[in-house]
């Protein structure tokens, strides 16, 4: 199984924590999960940056082997669209 890249770009708020355990739950353990929580002062402009390259726009968003999910660009986080890319 090939290992993929998971980046989560997160506001640390209960719903951004919910789509993050969501993601926890499908990735495989060959994954990378990296969580980038704009929250963070200490780190909020660095991630800001990251967020812009990927032209995200809204919080939660999740991105797979450096592509955002169409669901965080368009209607919000699915669990479903998730796994379509994963597999």
């Amino acid at each position: 199984m090939s290992e993929n890249k998971i980046e989560i770009f997160s506001a640390g708020c209960k719903f951004c924590n919910n789509v993050e355990n969501e993601v926890k739950e499908i990735i495989s353990e060959n994954d990378t999960l990296i969580t980038y929580n704009l929250s963070e002062e200490a780190k909020a402009e660095e991630y800001y940056k990251v967020a812009k390259l990927y032209g995200i726009n809204s919080l939660p968003s999740v991105v797979v082997n450096g592509k955002l999910l169409n669901c965080c660009s368009a209607t919000g986080f699915s669990k479903d669209t998730l796994e379509a890319m994963l597999n």
